[in-house]
């Protein structure tokens, strides 16, 4: 038989943004049901590479830089108090980037950002030569004129991060989907779920990944949102661990915790197709064969692929729906989802809360997009 719980504020969407928020409205005391029609951290947030790195990337430096480094400070402290609070080693730990340079251009232009990312505290960025940069690993590709070694970056496990943010956050989880958010005639909303049950609230806040779009027409909104396909292998590689981040362009390798060398990631428009593919496999290959040669042969362990949430400029999303009531949304970081999940889900829980957000969120709002109710 159908059924109708309460709560005081619905979250739809399993994902890092999600999980973040819930865990941030924690502190409010406020009833909060997150909504996941599969499970949490199912999709991106399960299978991202975790890599935080808050010094390039759409927006950065830019109007993106505040954010990044903000929400990279966010999981610094996270990385302290969720293993007290849960139990759960989400696996936070320091990871340098060592940035291969295969042509005098792109010596010149690492050469360039290392001036700028020893700009930034916490920070540094040296040039090694070619004979340096493999004595700090010493497979890279003979190709490689030098590399910039860059300290300070950090990586973490997305899956076991978000997990340990709903687990914190004591929020209720329901596994279904939801179907529509009306508003109901005493006040308040109605989130709809496929399984016939309903849940009400006096706020909803739509953290749905690459699907936001679909999301906001529920409430007769628009957000330009779209996905971009990205796709990652895990290699059993032999020899030694590769301690630090390979980086080439959006092309990178490193060892993870489960002893796999992860490549990654592959860009590709393919709508909402979230299947690895035998030419995403191909090109990732190629990638080993490029960085790290003589690991092209390794075997392929598991491969997976994800949905990245857009935004036409690039810049995440976050904060009230325009033009809809007790509506909120976030989402839209792309490559950097993981980095900016937690000050999404703080900015998202502030809004929510009646606080004012932080001004790094500012360049993020969703009014940018002049979203806003449409006509029946």
């Amino acid at each position: 038989m159908a059924s109708t719980d309460t709560a005081d504020i619905v979250i739809v969407g399993g994902g890092i943004t999600g999980a973040a928020t819930a865990y941030y409205l924690a502190e409010d005391n406020l009833r909060v049901t997150i909504v996941e029609r599969d499970d949490i951290a199912a999709h991106a947030s399960g299978f991202a590479f975790g890599g935080l790195y808050p010094l390039s990337g759409a927006g950065i430096p830019g109007p993106a830089q505040a954010l990044a480094l903000r929400s990279f400070a966010l999981h610094q402290e996270l990385a302290e108090a969720l293993p007290a609070q849960t139990g759960v080693d989400i696996g936070f730990r320091s990871r340098p980037n060592l940035h291969l340079a295969f042509s005098d251009a792109e010596a010149a232009a690492l050469n360039d950002e290392s001036s700028r990312i020893n700009g930034h505290s916490g920070f540094s960025a040296e040039w090694l030569d070619a004979p340096q940069a493999r004595e700090v690993e010493p497979r890279i590709s003979p190709a490689a004129q030098g590399a910039m070694l860059c300290r300070g970056t950090s990586e973490v496990e997305a899956a076991g991060l978000t997990h340990a943010l709903v687990q914190a956050s004591g929020a209720t989880v329901r596994g279904v989907e939801a179907t529509a958010v009306a508003r109901e005639a005493a006040g308040g909303l109605r989130v709809s779920l496929a399984n016939g049950d309903a849940v009400a609230c006096g706020a909803v806040a739509l953290v749905q990944g690459p699907w936001l779009a679909s999301g906001a027409q529920w409430l007769d909104a628009a957000l330009p949102m779209t996905p971009l396909k990205g796709e990652i292998v895990r290699l059993a590689a032999p020899g030694a661990p590769v301690e630090c981040s390979i980086v080439w362009g959006d092309s990178y390798a490193t060892t993870k915790r489960d002893g796999l060398l992860w490549v990654g990631a592959t860009e590709e428009a393919a709508g909402f197709d979230e299947a690895p593919s035998q030419a995403g496999q191909e090109a990732l290959i190629g990638v080993v064969g490029h960085l790290l040669p003589t690991l092209a042969g390794a075997e392929v362990i598991k491969h997976t692929a994800c949905l990245r949430p857009m935004t036409p400029d690039g810049l995440p999303i976050v904060g009230p729906l325009p033009g809809v009531d007790a509506a909120f949304v976030a989402g839209g970081g792309g490559r950097k989802g993981i980095l900016y999940g937690p000050m999404l889900g703080k900015a998202l829980a502030d809004c929510i809360a009646g606080r004012a957000p932080a001004p790094a969120i500012a360049p993020c709002s969703p009014s940018r997009f002049e979203a806003a109710p449409q006509s029946p």
